[in-house]
């Protein structure tokens, strides 16, 4: 980013008079500089807050293969293992677990008023 920015002020005329202007204003004005140090600080931090956020996404990006490659080889590992045995008789289905009910309450509890209309 900063590679680009400083490409940019040598190529176009203006943009280096900006910036020699800003650096002058910066020198002689101590308000000037102070907004373009805090300025500064802000876009250090912002780049660094970016930075940090690809390398995390990398990271989480590198982690994700690792565990689909294990996953894969698991797979196959259980495949070939599946291939190996001949099964005898077919297993059972397993039975669903039935959804637990609750008995419904015939007491209905009327809400408090709180003053308010409706």
């Amino acid at each position: 980013m900063l590679e680009h920015f400083v490409k940019a002020v040598l190529k176009s005329p203006g943009k280096l008079l900006a910036l020699c202007f800003v650096v002058y204003l910066a020198s002689t004005s101590f308000f000037v500089g102070v907004f373009l140090a805090v300025a500064t600080v802000y876009w250090l931090r912002k780049q660094l807050m970016l930075k940090a956020k690809a390398l995390q996404a990398a990271d989480a990006e590198i982690e994700r293969q690792r565990v689909d490659q294990a996953r894969d080889e698991a797979l196959k590992k259980a495949a070939a293992a599946n291939s190996a045995q001949e099964p005898s008789a077919p297993a059972p289905a397993p039975e669903a677990t039935p959804i637990r009910q609750y008995a419904k309450s015939a007491v209905v509890i009327p809400m408090k008023k709180t003053g308010t209309r409706d």
